[in-house]
């Protein structure tokens, strides 16, 4: 028996083979672009150094050791970027060593534990956190603690590290001569800038995107100003932008995730 409707079932299955060769060519959404590190972290005990406090009932001082490790296999420079991240860890540390990047964690800290001069310095924090990943290069900040006095003293400088190059470079490398101090007057023109301390220091400054330049400070008693946070300071726009110089360079942005270690 013959089916006369044919021409017509053929045309809505050749207009359903359309659709599904058009949406088969359109472009998928783009995954967000990741990058995986985990924290190492180390806490121990080290015998306090004498006079500190004489009341204290425990006479040890408890330590925070603690930094990334990227995951990122198809990458060569990921192993020269994770040895580079430890070893600016191992300088907060402040340990007298001269083969420490060649001890295992467990032999530094055994080192540090027998070290009478670690005691004495009064480390009790040392920790290294990723900032940003733009293009080949990445960020890092190194924050650190000695107890001591009134206050603890704290300290906090940024670094950044190109995966081409495979060493770290100074932030400003990344920025044309500022002759005109472009920068200095965005930064200036803050009315966080009037925070005790607060200056234009490349050593406290780091690129979290292609037109944001931030700068973090370390906490000084008495530093706060009422209504200003004189901790992370920034200046943003297309200045900063126009100031790089090669904004290509930077991209992609990566995504940093932290995975559980």
């Amino acid at each position: 028996m013959a089916i006369r409707n044919v021409p017509w079932r053929l045309a809505v299955l050749a207009a359903g083979l359309a659709c599904a060769a058009s949406v088969a060519a359109a472009p998928r959404p783009r995954a967000s672009l990741e990058l995986h590190y985990t924290m190492v972290t180390h806490r121990f005990a080290v015998a306090d150094y004498p006079g500190r406090d004489p009341d204290l009932r425990d006479p040890t001082r408890n330590i925070e050791w603690r930094y990334p490790v990227f995951r990122d296999p198809h990458d060569p420079a990921t192993p020269a970027l994770n040895a580079w991240i430890r070893h600016e860890s191992l300088k907060l540390l402040d340990l007298d060593i001269g083969d420490a990047d060649r001890l295992t964690d467990d032999q530094v800290i055994a080192r540090a534990i027998a070290s009478h001069e670690f005691a004495d310095g009064g480390i009790d924090q040392a920790t290294v956190m990723p900032d940003t990943a733009l293009g080949r290069y990445r960020s890092i900040t190194t924050y650190s603690e000695i107890v001591g006095g009134t206050h603890p003293v704290h300290g906090i400088s940024t670094h950044l590290f190109s995966l081409d190059r495979r060493t770290e470079i100074p932030v400003s490398s990344l920025f044309k001569p500022d002759d005109d101090g472009v920068l200095q007057a965005l930064f200036d023109a803050q009315p966080e800038a009037a925070c005790p301390d607060a200056s234009f220091d490349w050593a406290q400054a780091s690129l979290t995107s292609i037109d944001t330049l931030s700068f973090e400070f370390p906490y000084r008693p008495g530093r706060g100003l009422k209504d200003v946070d004189c901790g992370v300071l920034g200046i943003h726009g297309p200045q900063v932008t126009r100031m790089l110089e090669s904004p290509r360079s930077l991209r992609p942005a990566w995504r940093l995730v932290m995975d559980p270690s």
